[in-house]
């Protein structure tokens, strides 16, 4: 099932959930970050897997706040990026496509930078973490499992 959905700047978003999978297509912009993770937090709860939502919600915004950052052309104020959230067994797989080629990388951030920890924050708060060159850029994505 398909829907386009509003996104808090007036950005809409087309939406496609099916049993255990949610697709979020997006042009994003950075007011447009909390409204897509207000959708992810969502599928959790359609899901009934509110225990992950602080981590699950964090995780995707800081994969969709690098992907705005890295992924746009320093002239435009939006990149088109792909959000998918997959079900799985034992917790929730979550993948970021956008058009960037470059892989991420970790950076050392001072103590006073106001950037450069997202990359870190992912890796703790996910279970595993990877990032694969696609024909059209990147994905980018993490598992995150369930409490034991």
């Amino acid at each position: 099932m398909g829907a386009q959905q509003p996104v808090s700047d007036g950005t809409s978003a087309a939406v496609r959930t099916r049993s255990g999978a949610c697709e979020i297509d997006v042009v994003l912009t950075d007011a447009a970050v909390s409204g897509v993770r207000d959708l992810v937090s969502a599928c959790l709860r359609l899901w009934g897997l509110t225990e992950l939502d602080w981590r699950v919600t964090l995780t995707a915004s800081e994969l969709l706040t690098n992907a705005f950052q890295h992924a746009r052309k320093e002239d435009e104020s939006s990149v088109p990026v792909k959000v998918v959230l997959t079900r799985t067994p034992d917790g929730l797989f979550l993948c970021v496509s956008d058009p960037d080629p470059w892989l991420p990388a970790a950076v050392s951030a001072g103590e006073n930078d106001e950037g450069g920890r997202g990359l870190m924050l992912i890796k703790t708060l996910s279970d595993r973490y990877g990032c694969s060159s696609t024909a059209h850029g990147k994905d980018v994505w993490v598992t995150i499992l369930h409490s034991a």
